[in-house]
């Protein structure tokens, strides 16, 4: 009884421990990357010993990117090698869908063999993009381990400058020794490199699972086993995990920008300011200003190429951008950038106006300035009144946007106290953001006046008038019964243009 009794104990602990497992293993794998306190982004490294990879059953298993070995370079034997799977990898891994990356072995431990050993390198990624950097494998135990920081780290940078000024983010692999010893980290975090770690927990072969291990604090990619499986390998495989999705989700940011907007001043230049920086190496950066009423191709355009982390848009950027050029017209800045990934990223885009304005001071009205600024008879309002009111839906038909906005949505309140003078907050607001001075009515003036001077004074109707019919004549308006309403409602608004500006040259 007591030998059944033993067996039924152990069989209903076997089950509940099983229970246990099973619960387990069903919560960690129903629980996405996204969802964990930190990135978990698996994914794997290879090179030719790999053999043939089959990347879409790699992608279907729940990889997500790849470091494929470009070249060996070893100076010790004088061996440099190309990797012979290295071009299909590279193919086959991105039609797959993962993102991918690159890496050098080298024992380099001058500047001249860095330098030789980068440019081999460089020479296999001709016309190749990538999403992961491209690495520096350091594993050389005899050249490289014990070599000072001091003597080993200023090649190692300029090797990772080296990389990424041919347009590639740049990081270094290594084992946790070597962290600890000839390469420094944190001079690595300065340079924004990224830190890809081999630490196996003093294992042969690493571990079976990363599974309670956060080394997030030390890498940003960690390498937890040499001899991992996954789906579409028939060998055994390097695993890594990701710390980061910012290798996934690239994205550049603009800083402290100065940019077009509103109402530019016909024949006026403008300074673009600001920074585009972004985690990954940007590539180009490309400034378009389009025509908003001509279609898809710009009027005016400027591509730098920074290959650099960050760059400053005042200088050579915002000289090649000539705003005092451009026509009367609505136009929009277009910025985009194309970082190491290779993809089209937006930075910016920009809406403004090109228009003659003249520039008014507001100041005290001088004793002349009072007397032509209140001599606005009855009549001449009357005048003012009727042809506002006669030509309103010509108006509002033909009319900008802008000047649309400045005569229905602003009143002028004015009131003359000694030397200062009053107006509505909101048409101060609405002068603001179309950078005009208002001028200042004298004591006495209709606002009614006050809003047909401003729209006289900053109006681009004419300009707006001679395009509609350039496109009437473009489409062969001029053949169709619409050609005559059209034309004498140009010449209407035409009409009441110049009344407006002909009454205020007397007000």
């Amino acid at each position: 009884m007591h030998r059944i009794f033993c067996r039924f104990t152990a069989v209903l602990a076997a089950l509940v421990l099983f229970t246990v497992a099973v619960n387990s293993s069903e919560h960690l794998f129903n629980t996405s990357y996204a969802e964990a306190a930190g990135a978990q982004i698996p994914g794997i490294d290879v090179s030719k010993y790999q053999e043939e990879i089959d990347w879409n059953a790699v992608a279907k298993s729940g990889e997500k990117f790849a470091i494929l070995r470009a070249c060996i370079v070893t100076h010790a034997n004088n061996k440099q090698e190309i990797d012979s799977r290295f071009e299909e990898n590279y193919i086959n891994a991105r039609k797959a869908g993962l993102a991918v990356g690159a890496y050098l072995y080298t024992d380099a431990a001058t500047a001249a063999e860095f330098n030789a050993d980068v440019t081999l390198m460089l020479s296999t990624m001709v016309g190749k993009s990538f999403e992961f950097p491209v690495f520096l494998d350091l594993e050389s135990h005899a050249r490289q381990e014990h070599l000072p920081r001091e003597i080993f780290m200023p090649p190692l940078l300029s090797a990772l400058e080296q990389i990424e000024q041919a347009g590639h983010s740049a990081g270094v692999y290594a084992n946790y020794a070597f962290f600890n010893e000839c390469i420094d980290p944190d001079q690595l975090r300065e340079h924004g490199h990224t830190i890809w770690m081999a630490n196996y927990y003093n294992t042969a072969n690493g571990l079976a699972s990363p599974s309670g291990k956060d080394l997030s604090a030390d890498c940003d990619i960690w390498q937890y086993s040499g001899c991992g499986r996954t789906g579409g390998i028939r060998t055994i495989v390097d695993r890594n995990i990701c710390y980061s999705y910012k290798f996934f989700n690239h994205t550049v940011n603009l800083s402290n920008a100065s940019l077009p907007k509103d109402i530019l001043n016909l024949g006026d230049n403008f300074n673009i300011d600001g920074t585009v920086s972004a985690q990954s190496v940007i590539r180009t950066i490309t400034g378009a200003i389009y025509d908003s009423m001509s279609g898809e191709d710009p009027v005016q355009t400027v591509t730098v190429y920074p290959h650099a982390k960050s760059y400053d848009l005042k200088g050579f950027f915002s000289k090649k951008l000539v705003f005092s050029a451009l026509a009367e017209g609505d136009y929009i800045l277009r910025i985009t950038a194309e970082d190491s990934s290779g993809k089209t990223i937006s930075v910016s885009d920009s809406s403004f106006t090109v228009a003659h304005m003249q520039n008014v001071t507001t100041t005290t009205p001088t004793t002349s300035t009072t007397t032509s600024t209140t001599t606005t008879t009855a009549a001449s309002e009357t005048v003012l009144n009727s042809a506002t009111e006669s030509s309103a839906l010509t108006t509002d038909t033909l009319t900008s946007p802008t000047v649309l906005t400045a005569m229905t949505e602003t009143a002028v309140e004015t009131t003359s106290v000694t030397t200062k003078t009053t107006v509505d907050q909101k048409q101060v607001r609405l002068a603001d953001a179309y950078s005009i001075e208002l001028p200042a009515p004298s004591e006495g003036e209709n606002s009614r006046l006050s809003i047909l001077r401003l729209v006289a004074e900053h109006s681009s109707l004419p300009s707006v008038l001679n395009r509609i019919r350039s496109i009437g004549e473009s489409i062969n308006l001029t053949d169709t019964p619409l050609h005559r309403l059209v034309e004498s409602a140009c010449q209407t608004a035409e009409n009441v243009y110049l009344t407006i500006s002909l009454l205020l040259c007397g007000a």
